[in-house]
């Protein structure tokens, strides 16, 4: 298996269709994925695997059974928690290769604790639409590539 460029965490994901879709798309960059429990869904899902494909089997990833062991992975200097509340776009971050991108729940987001605990690294995608949040995949997808595009362009 190929070193993880990135790590993207889940916490508590409720829909398996875009973990299977975020898992994929961990493939494609060399991600590893991390998966914080309780999750709405179980890990052996078919949905979960139907929305990864066949690129499941190709995928690096770990389930953690709290957010507070997650926490204990973390490093914290290199973590950036995606949330539509934060005043710092994604896009003017300073993404290294290694990072970690936290992204919460699809109902929830990420609990307050955890974006007041880390508001200098809390990062949004800006919307200028009348919608509320973006679906969980294409949230990751957006960050995730922004990371890689980043980290990969020529100088």
């Amino acid at each position: 298996m190929t070193t993880s460029r990135f790590n993207v965490v889940l916490y508590q994901p409720e829909i398996p269709q875009n973990t299977g879709n975020i898992g994929r798309t961990c493939v494609a960059l060399c991600a590893k994925l991390w998966i914080v429990r309780p999750t709405g869904f179980r890990l052996d899902a078919k949905q979960l695997h139907r929305a990864g494909l066949d690129y499941w089997q190709h995928l690096d990833w770990e389930a953690i059974d709290s957010w507070e062991h997650m926490l204990a992975k973390l490093p914290i200097a290199r973590t950036w928690f995606f949330t539509k509340f934060a005043t710092n776009s994604y896009s003017d971050a300073a993404f290294q290769a290694g990072d970690w991108l936290v992204f919460g729940s699809e109902s929830s987001g990420l609990p307050d604790s955890v974006r007041l605990q880390h508001r200098s690294q809390c990062l949004a995608l800006p919307m200028i639409g009348p919608v509320r949040s973006l679906n969980l995949a294409v949230a990751v997808g957006v960050g995730l590539f922004e990371a890689n595009r980043q980290t990969t362009k020529s100088n």
